[in-house]
């Protein structure tokens, strides 16, 4: 769900966004369609146990410092990969492995057509399965990253800077160097190409780049969001504008599957939190977030707001409990008919942002 918050002075409307994407999805995409994703819950880790393996074997040296500084059990259960031999026998039934998740010891599967999950509930180390993509048409959810942009013409651009004394600790030599920070989103379309990010590029801050939808290093594809995100960051124009941390280093994770919303895209978000840590991110920055789906049937509730139901919210607090400073948007739902926050926004190690405008009132949506 699109939950990026611009204040609104330059209008730019993204029109050939899709076409765009589309040729760039023929291009980097994954040529074989697989129409249902099942997410399986697995028992144990197997034959993998914590002294089969050395902390550098799982983790960087980024990622033992980080937990190492913060008095954090560099390895646990949760750190030990799902075993391969589960996944090699569920490969055999018929399924194709998407991703894994160490955290939460689940793998995610997909198929061309609908098979019988029984066949995964029978198997002795598997402790459930849930459907968590099936075909349908596009809801008005496919645009849900989709945003614009207004610009009266007069300075100041550095708003979002400055309305929070952002100036103060940059004048100040805080401006985000050796801090690595995690960009989960939907796409960086030009993020290769586009001026305000030269700095960024020539000093190599980008430090790696991963597409878990469509599992490539490819990510400069399929939605400007992730874009923006990443220019409010670190985009900078000599003597106009400057983002938040543009000294900081970056880790482009593309998360989220712009084509359509199912639950599959949580296992996607987990995938690229696990890269996160391991690569010692210090920070993830999430602008997305989830509570309705294509299929009315797999919509999360309010009830379910209780910081331990959803998957994604698990995820993002085991993040956390990594040394991780975990940043999700609260949401996009004010003006909707969803009167709450959203997914993973409800954990307790979250950190949920909301939005206000140039003036300091409540953005309208």
């Amino acid at each position: 769900m699109k939950a990026f918050y611009l204040s609104h002075r330059r209008r730019v409307i993204f029109t050939i966004t899709h076409l765009l994407f589309s040729a760039t999805y023929y291009l980097h995409g994954q040529g074989t369609t697989y129409s249902y994703y099942y997410r399986v819950y697995l028992k144990d880790k197997g034959e993998n146990i914590i002294s089969n393996f050395t902390p550098s074997d799982l983790l960087s040296s980024k990622a033992i410092d980080r937990r190492q500084k913060a008095g954090i059990t560099v390895l646990d259960f949760r750190d030990l990969p799902v075993w391969s031999g589960y996944l090699n026998k569920i490969s055999l039934a018929g399924f194709k492995l998407h991703c894994t998740s160490k955290w939460m010891n689940t793998a995610l599967f997909k198929t061309q057509s609908k098979e019988d999950i029984n066949i995964l509930l029978d198997l002795p180390f598997v402790s459930d399965v849930k459907i968590v993509k099936i075909p349908g048409t596009k809801s008005s959810f496919s645009d849900k990253l989709y945003f614009q942009t207004e610009q009266t013409g007069f300075p100041p651009f550095d708003r979002p800077v400055t309305m929070v004394n952002g100036s103060l600790l940059q004048n100040s030599g805080f401006d985000g160097k050796n801090i690595l920070i995690a960009v989960l989103d939907g796409g960086f379309m030009n993020a290769d190409k586009i001026t305000s990010l030269n700095a960024l590029r020539s000093r190599t801050g980008i430090k790696s780049t991963h597409d878990f939808v469509n599992n490539s290093n490819f990510v400069f594809d399929a939605s400007t969001h992730g874009t923006a995100v990443l220019s409010i960051l670190a985009g900078k124009i000599p003597d106009l504008i400057v983002g938040t941390a543009p000294g900081a280093e970056y880790l482009l994770l593309k998360t989220e599957d712009v084509r359509s919303e199912f639950p599959c895209e949580e296992d996607f978000w987990a995938a690229g939190a696990e890269f996160a840590d391991s690569s010692g991110a210090d920070i993830i920055s999430s602008s997305l977030g989830y509570f309705n789906f294509d299929d009315p049937t797999l919509n999360y509730k309010y009830s379910d707001l209780d910081g331990n139901t959803a998957f994604i919210t698990r995820v993002a607090d085991i993040a956390a409990s990594k040394g991780i400073l975990v940043v999700n948007s609260a949401g996009n739902e004010r003006n909707g008919n969803w009167k709450r926050i959203i997914f993973p926004s409800d954990g307790d190690s979250v950190l949920a942002a909301g939005a206000v405008d140039g003036n300091n009132n409540i953005s309208v949506f």
